[in-house]
């Protein structure tokens, strides 16, 4: 089961800030935001879909693996995939975009 945060201010919950779910190694969090922002943003209140509030530091504390967003993956990738697995999906539909060439030959 999985749960997204948003920020309290967001009533309509468009920017996700946070993914919890549970993974193979237990609880993992993915982060919306690269780690060098965590310290500034650390005891902002964030709130899940499932009404659970808590800071961002309390949501880092409660996971066993934490993934931040890394600065070539898109966000909703990085929630979706996880950076290292959002860049091999881009990397996957790049090659296979430019392996679907039709040759036209007569």
């Amino acid at each position: 089961m999985s749960t997204t945060f948003t920020l309290v201010s967001d009533p309509q919950q468009e920017r996700v800030m946070a993914l919890r779910f549970a993974g193979p190694a237990g609880r993992t969090v993915r982060f919306a935001f690269p780690e060098v922002l965590f310290m500034h943003l650390r005891d902002v209140e964030v709130i899940g879909e499932n009404c659970e509030t808590m800071t961002i530091g309390e949501l880092l504390d409660s996971a066993r693996e934490v993934d931040f967003l890394a600065t070539d993956v898109a966000p909703r990738d990085h929630l979706g995939w996880g950076s290292r697995l959002a860049r091999r999906h881009d990397r996957f539909q790049f090659e296979r975009a430019s392996c679907n060439v039709t040759d036209r030959r007569v």
